[in-house]
């Protein structure tokens, strides 16, 4: 699967779709993925997140046992975020809301911020 294009500048509030379905929006300190997994029950659903790259995969397995639906999404977060800071919330009308902030930039002499990886299953 192709990587996302890299974040546009944006104004606050501005979204931009990444996928079918799928949006970014600058919101203050913050960016937002949202996302339409409606079609698929929480314990369907896993965001991870790597690096600057957040993932959402979800699959809806039949009674039988096969794989009758799936989704998934992996789009690239600016440089500027902090990977500590990424939380998800799934709405009532199955959107994913996956929030991260920004983080400051590294004055002079500072290292910059280690490679993380998380994973929340809803």
């Amino acid at each position: 699967m192709p990587s996302s294009p890299p974040m546009p500048t944006v104004s606050p509030g501005a979204m931009y779709p990444c996928s079918l379905g799928t949006w970014v929006r600058a919101q203050g300190d913050t960016y937002q993925v949202v996302a339409d997994v409606s079609q698929f029950e929480p314990p369907d659903i896993v965001v991870t997140t790597s690096n600057c790259h957040v993932t959402i995969q979800a699959e809806k397995v039949a009674e039988d046992g096969t794989v009758c639906d799936t989704f998934t999404h992996k789009c690239q977060l600016p440089e500027d975020t902090d990977p500590l800071s990424v939380s998800c919330a799934l709405t009532e009308m199955g959107t994913l809301v996956i929030t991260v902030r920004r983080r400051a930039s590294p004055g002079p002499g500072q290292r910059p911020q280690g490679l993380h990886r998380s994973e929340a299953v809803l």
